[in-house]
């Protein structure tokens, strides 16, 4: 029920605009407004004033009710949607790919926040340009300097060396005993800032550097599971600085496994497609 209510709580504009639309849409074959329209012309032939209601009189409510709904959509929410950010709040913004698609094409949002998003819908969203903006407030992330750990473990006789675990530890530190089973056998690379509190969020541009140049040393082909406890800013930068390089990419697929958020934090086992 919690759940159910952040979530109304979350979309509460968004779905008071969907609401309307439909609204919009039925309100014509409620009223009959076809029927209103044929009354007020008076069963005149029409002219060049009265033309444009006499064909949509004809065309009935429900094309009345859709071409309703679109001059709401195009005039008033789509306009009024382009300067707002989505995913304002301190509420953990858990929506589906669909959810985030429909606002962008549909409602006409253009800013979107990544803070309290899922990691793998972070990487998603900016993987895919969903959104022309992604505002990020940099008092949030201060740029300080880091000292970073790569850490090695790669086996060239495996046979399924073209598959990679890439853990990158941000925030929090990463276990072993994490990463689920299925993929403990594979090659890893681990990237670590050295941070003296954890949960300290910072931008840091050579942990951003040192792990754009890891991705790009990858195989032709390489298949990248991505293991991360990384702050929007950093998420941000590594998917377009390492992952969105479109025909000059060496990375075949990329997989992104998300944190469960109580517990041991171990992540799940679910292969979130990202690219």
């Amino acid at each position: 029920m919690k759940y159910i209510k952040n979530k109304i709580i979350d979309s509460s504009r968004e779905i008071l605009q969907i609401i309307s639309l439909i609204a919009c849409f039925i309100f014509p074959r409620v009223v009959n407004l076809s029927e209103i329209i044929r009354t007020i012309l008076g069963g005149e032939n029409p002219n060049f004033e009265t033309a444009k209601y006499y064909y949509l009189m004809l065309s009935g409510n429900w094309t009345i009710g859709f071409l309703v709904a679109l001059y709401v959509l195009f005039n008033f929410f789509r306009k009024s949607n382009k300067e707002i950010i989505l995913n304002k709040g301190n509420i953990y913004h858990k929506h589906s790919y669909a959810w985030y698609w429909f606002c962008s094409k549909i409602l006409g949002y253009e800013k979107c926040s990544l803070i309290l998003v899922p990691i793998f819908m972070q990487f998603k969203l900016v993987l895919k340009d969903t959104f022309k903006e992604y505002p990020l407030d940099n008092s949030f992330f201060p740029e300080k300097e880091c000292e970073v750990q790569i850490i090695k473990n790669i086996d060239n006789d495996k046979a399924i060396f073209e598959e990679v675990n890439l853990v990158i530890e941000d925030t929090y530190p990463i276990q072993d005993s994490q990463i689920p089973r299925n993929n403990v056998d594979l090659n890893v690379i681990k990237i670590k800032r050295i941070s003296e509190k954890i949960g300290k969020r910072v931008y840091c541009r050579t942990f951003v550097d040192s792990i754009v140049e890891i991705i790009r040393e990858l195989p032709e082909g390489t298949i990248l599971n991505i293991f991360a406890t990384t702050n929007p800013k950093h998420t941000y930068e590594i998917a377009k600085k390492g992952i969105s390089l479109a025909e000059r990419s060496n990375i075949k697929r990329v997989n992104i496994f998300q944190q469960k958020g109580n517990g041991k934090r171990e992540f799940e086992n679910k292969k979130n497609k990202v690219l």
